[in-house]
């Protein structure tokens, strides 16, 4: 075995490994053997197969089982030899010719991942903020109830469209005389005031009555989320097909009943325990983002060079949807990117080492409890969530790395210097929404 280092980084590696002829031969023969036993050939009786019969017939297929499988096993001899923790998956390049009388030879070459010390997780210092659930926070969510819950009635075809009104639309856009993708619907729900589509759209629906039929001409704004729209000019034809006016539910009883609660006191408790919940998670959010700016901050080693242009690569066509040829073109988003991509390998890596050190696995009661905590946000397709993730191995692997990465970060809070403060919840909400606009900006 040679080996040498002449790369760019410390962490690209390679060696090469050699197998004698007469090893392969060997081998070979021993695979000719179990396929004789195995084999079951018209002609033959099973067990029985000749092995000069299989020698012939099989000698391509067993010379490059043979062939993988030796280097592979001497590949894995140096690895154990040098204590490599490998970054990825390393290639594998054959370097001889495979025919009688050769020796085997390859070259391995891979990445590993970096040496460092873990910082002392006590010389962490971290805040905690809290927020204790108000009667003002409880009013509030009961209040939102009461609006998300109100029952609408069709009213008489001479009423026009006002504000809270649901209404029941088709229409059909057009930039120029061609229809475009996703301006066509029929009997579209559209509640006036919910800002759910285009400013100008609802506005020209106010006054409006059942069977109204009209033109609206618009021009998309330079923002628009669909990109290929921004800025164009489009006319749809629009048909009011309904008019519904929203009712509210008598009182607060009702409103308990209709979620399932025996009264409002109950409602009212059971709102109060979800607000404190969601509370904590906001509150480890927080911390959580404390935690991965320290890591990001504290830790400086090199990374493996393939592991970021790969998590590089994943950051451009998440931010060009696939499309990467144009980000390409532009050199500060690049740097951007880059940073993210360097940033995100660093954690996890530190993440990983960290749960090494300390033993943290993710358990399958763990998979089972976020695949209900899934199936909680798609009432009704309970089973296709669940059939969707256990008969597709890597998605149902994917929920262990999110489930990894919040133990080992709560494991890191426990032993840090944490200061507590009290805020109202408003605060804490604030604090996140500065937490995502900084991520988006930065």
């Amino acid at each position: 075995m040679s080996e040498k280092n002449n790369k760019k980084s410390i962490l690209q590696k390679s060696f090469k490994v050699k197998v004698p002829y007469h090893k392969v031969k060997q081998s070979m023969e021993v695979e000719y053997e179990n396929l004789s036993k195995s084999l079951k050939i018209p002609g033959f009786r099973p067990g029985k197969v000749p092995l000069s019969f299989v020698r012939n017939k099989y000698s391509k297929e067993v010379l490059n089982k043979t062939t993988e499988k030796l280097i592979q096993m001497e590949g894995n001899k140096n690895f154990e030899k040098n204590n490599y923790r490998l970054a990825f998956q390393p290639s594998v390049k054959l370097l001889s010719e495979l025919k009688e009388n050769v020796d085997l030879e390859a070259e391995f070459s891979f990445e590993i991942l970096p040496k460092f010390e873990l910082n002392e997780f006590s010389e962490m210092k971290l805040k905690k903020y809290v927020s204790s659930i108000s009667e003002d926070d409880v009013n509030n969510v009961v209040k939102k109830l009461h609006n998300d819950n109100k029952i609408f009635n069709k009213t008489s075809s001479d009423r026009q469209a006002k504000k809270n009104d649901r209404l029941l639309i088709s229409y059909k856009g057009f930039v120029g005389d061609n229809q475009f993708e996703g301006g066509t619907a029929e009997n579209q729900i559209i509640d006036l005031g919910n800002n759910s589509y285009l400013p100008e759209f609802e506005k020209n629906l106010l006054g409006k009555k059942a069977k109204d039929e009209f033109e609206l001409n618009i021009t998309f704004p330079k923002n628009y989320h669909v990109e290929n729209l921004r800025e164009k000019n489009a006319k749809f034809n629009i048909i009011v097909n309904e008019i519904s006016v929203p009712e509210s539910l008598k009182d607060d009883n009702e409103l308990a009943s209709k979620m399932g609660a025996k009264n409002i006191n109950e409602l009212r408790e059971k709102i109060k325990k979800e607000l404190s919940r969601y509370s904590e998670e906001l509150s480890f959010a927080i911390l959580k983002n404390q935690v991965i700016k320290k890591i990001t901050t504290d830790y400086e080693f090199e990374l493996p060079p393939t592991l970021v242009s790969r998590e590089e690569e994943i950051i451009k066509k998440s931010a060009n949807k696939g499309n990467t040829q144009e980000i390409n073109k532009d050199e500060k988003n690049n740097k951007k990117m880059l940073l993210e991509a360097e940033n995100k390998v660093k954690i996890g890596i530190v993440l990983s080492e960290i749960g090494i050190k300390y033993e943290i696995n993710v358990t399958n009661q763990e998979m089972e409890t976020e695949l209900a905590r899934i199936c909680m946000q798609y009432p009704g397709k309970e089973k296709q969530i669940v059939d969707f993730y256990k008969n597709n191995p890597a998605q149902m692997n994917s929920l262990k790395s999110p489930i990894f990465e919040n133990k080992v970060i709560k494991l890191m809070i426990e032993k840090a210097e944490l200061t507590e403060e009290q805020v109202s919840s408003e605060e804490l909400n604030s604090k996140i929404i500065e937490i995502e606009k900084s991520m988006t900006t930065s």
